[in-house]
């Protein structure tokens, strides 16, 4: 199963952290086991990393996000562009 980590500036690291349960929630259909990162230089950088059953499903979510993981990533206070790594 693919590995993905997601990179993103958000407006509030703190906020962030505590809405990993809806950013969990709105992407239960296409990732799971997902954890969270901070910057160390405490900048408003954060990653999570993901496992990726399909591919496939989960760039088609994230071209188009769905109502519920844009409102998740907007309440979560993520700023665009999120950069997305696969392990390879």
């Amino acid at each position: 199963m693919p590995k993905i980590i997601v990179t993103a500036a958000v407006r509030d690291v703190e906020a962030w952290l505590k809405f990993k349960a809806d950013m969990t929630a709105a992407l239960a259909g296409v990732a799971s086991d997902g954890s969270s990162y901070v910057a160390m230089d405490g900048s408003s950088q954060v990653a999570s990393t993901w496992d990726v059953p399909d591919m496939e499903a989960f760039q088609a979510a994230q071209r188009s996000f769905s109502p519920d993981l844009a409102a998740a990533a907007e309440r979560a206070g993520m700023i665009p562009p999120l950069m997305i790594y696969i392990k390879r």
